[in-house]
């Protein structure tokens, strides 16, 4: 029983009554009168029991005025009480309560004011079983209950149930069929209590349940026995097998996994007459497998993952660049670069790695670590990512205000000039080989991949420093800074018509869109959120928010649906594809960078903790979809 005694000296008293005798629906008070001082309450479920004082002074009230909000319900109680008893409450809910003398003729005392919330010691739950249920219930520290009421739908039937009992078995249900179950105290004087809910569906069940149906590697899980597992018997004796070599002999054990994995929990159970039963189940553990430190920041940087599994990423570090096997152990380091490596790494065919670097140079590396060649772009660095066309020839922007054509030899093929203008975009190459780009100069253009021409160009009204995505029938996705805090989506059709375009609330400029069944998946700046919008017209489906963290990382989903992305509150999300979350992981600092999905399902991703973070989400692997990831792929060919 929760008990709360509160003493408020005369003074405290006069400074609450001031402000509430503003209160109309407050007898004015007359402060000369001796008020009640010790006012107390203890609250149980659904009811709330007072205790006071009678005043000190030479004057007796004749009555107390009690009143209680929010229900805005008052009483007036003789002056020889000094208990009384509130029922019908809500639990959780906030119960302020004041008492004030009633002296007559003389007047009423200023008042006397505690706040009390009764809380639910019920604790109702189902347990469903196989073609049955286990009602289960506390009882409630009240003297007046005369027993329980138990209905259920859709068979709409309804029992009575003597007080001091706790459980209640419901038999004949049908498996698969959604029950819903209420529950009501019948208290004496012929008054029941608010009816509590339940819903469950009976079938196949497992001899235990879990706290977390889906824990975090290191976060503690209960593991709690089922009556209804055996409802023909009393369990005696429990051993529980966790599947990482621990085991316990409790009832309801806790366990922490170290690492994460699919686990198989077995339980033995022994009842009363030594009959033995087994059950099992798979608890998936998600987290973080592993972390390579780079010694320097990730920033926009996405890893791109080779057909091998090989990750390589580049980071704030001004010489080396990384290849990290699977299992998180190095496999080489390049160190001819001249600077910061903010680009993405893209993969060809043969495995030639090609990566961007501040030291104005595109650099061309074999896949066991040498040097193939490099291409001096001009004096400007290199901010965007490459995208490798089916021919092989290259394509790459840069702050020169030129979007280079390479030759797979390392020798140009064309380049293409803005007027003044960085180029900091991810290239996105069409079926046709199209070559689609933006610049600073607020333009999306179409150009012909055999000479760089124009094809055609695009008004954005802002500039856009991400990436483009292409859906299945040529529609190019690309989002907006518009500056302030103003962004767009614009959807154009490949003969450079719009075709949709929406406004939002927050700049797009880093994060490049991705398309899976049939949505847009983009984050924003300013409006702190991930939006998923309808690909054939730009209506919102869902909005999924990050508060108070911008979102630069670009989305990748999974076969299952779901979206991977970081935020700038350190953490990385996995969000289900209704927009709820799924899984949530705190790295050490900002996540900038874009997460890749390697073929057995692992999640890559870059922090500005210096680490490359490897995650367990059982993501089963990317999706094989239009436009699932930056890139395109995970080798971030963009096409």
């Amino acid at each position: 029983m929760k008990k709360i005694n509160l003493v408020y000296i005369k003074l405290l008293v006069l400074i609450v009554l001031f402000s509430a005798c503003e209160n109309d629906d407050l007898p004015k008070a007359n402060f000369d009168l001796d008020s009640v001082t010790v006012f107390s309450g203890e609250v149980a479920h659904e009811k709330a029991s007072l205790i006071w004082q009678v005043p000190s002074g030479n004057s007796s009230p004749e009555n107390y005025l009690l009143n209680w909000t929010p229900d805005g319900e008052q009483t007036i109680l003789d002056a020889a009480t000094t208990t009384y008893e509130v029922s019908n409450l809500i639990n959780g809910t906030n119960y302020s309560f004041s008492i004030q003398a009633d002296y007559g003729s003389s007047g009423v005392s200023g008042q006397n004011e505690i706040e009390l919330e009764p809380q639910d010691q019920l604790n109702f739950i189902i347990l469903p079983g196989n073609e049955l249920a286990i009602a289960s219930w506390n009882t409630p520290n009240r003297n007046d209950i005369i027993g329980y009421k138990l209905s259920w739908s859709p068979n709409g039937q309804t029992i009575e149930i003597p007080s001091g009992t706790n459980t209640y078995q419901i038999l004949g249900l049908t498996n698969d069929v959604e029950y819903s179950f209420d529950f009501q105290i019948d208290y004496s004087g012929g008054n029941s209590s608010n009816e509590v809910r339940d819903v469950i569906t009976p079938g196949e069940i497992s001899a235990f349940l879990l706290s977390v149906e889906s824990p975090m590697a290191s976060e503690l899980v209960g593991f709690t026995y089922n009556p209804a597992y055996l409802p023909g018997s009393t369990a005696a004796s429990w051993n529980y097998d966790f599947g990482d070599g621990n085991t316990s002999t409790e009832q309801n054990p806790t366990h922490t996994y170290s690492t994460p994995g699919i686990y198989n929990v077995v339980v033995q159970i022994t009842d009363e007459q030594g009959t033995i039963f087994n059950d099992s189940r798979e608890v998936f553990v998600w987290g973080e497998k592993w972390e390579y430190d780079l010694g320097n920041q990730i920033k926009p940087q996405s890893p791109a993952i080779a057909d091998d599994g090989t990750i390589y990423i580049g980071s704030e570090d001004n010489t080396n660049f990384h290849a990290i096997n699977p299992d998180g152990t190095l496999k080489w380091i390049y160190s001819q670069l001249g600077d910061n490596v903010y680009s993405s790494a893209a993969v060809g065919n043969d495995g030639t790695i090609y990566v961007g670097s501040k030291d104005n140079n595109l650099h061309a590396i074999n896949p066991d670590g040498t040097q193939n060649w490099i291409f001096d772009i001009g004096g400007d660095a290199i901010y965007a990512t490459p995208s490798i066309a089916s021919d092989g020839t290259i394509y790459i922007g840069s702050d020169s205000d030129n979007l280079f054509a390479i030759n797979p030899d390392g020798t140009q093929k064309w380049v293409f000039n803005t007027a003044d203008s960085n180029i900091r975009s991810t290239p996105g190459i069409a079926q046709d080989g199209t070559v689609y780009i933006t610049s600073d100069d607020d333009n999306l253009y179409a150009l012909d991949p055999g000479n760089g021409s124009v094809v055609w160009s695009f008004p954005i009204d802002g500039n856009a420093q991400s990436g483009i995505a292409i859906d299945s029938d040529g529609t190019v996705i690309v989002g907006v800074d518009q500056g302030g805090s103003a962004g767009a989506i614009y959807a154009v059709n490949p003969d450079g018509t719009e075709k949709w375009s929406v406004p939002v609330l927050g700049r797009i400029s880093v994060c490049a869109p991705a398309i899976a069944s049939g949505r847009v998946y983009v984050g924003t700046k300013e409006g702190n959120n991930l939006l998923a919008l309808d690909a054939s017209n730009g209506m919102q489906v869902w909005s999924f928010d990050t508060p108070g963290a911008i979102i630069n990382s670009s989305p990748a989903i999974d076969v299952n649906g779901v979206i991977y992305f970081g935020s700038w509150d350190n953490h990385v999300y996995a969000v289900n594809p209704d927009g709820t979350l799924k899984y949530k992981f705190l790295t050490g600092g900002d996540v900038w960078s874009s997460p890749a999905i390697g073929s057995d399902g692992t999640i890559y991703v870059g922090g500005y903790d210096n680490k490359l973070h490897a995650l367990e989400m059982f993501s089963e692997g990317l999706a094989n979809d239009v436009w699932p990831m930056f890139g395109k792929n995970p080798k971030h060919t963009g096409r």
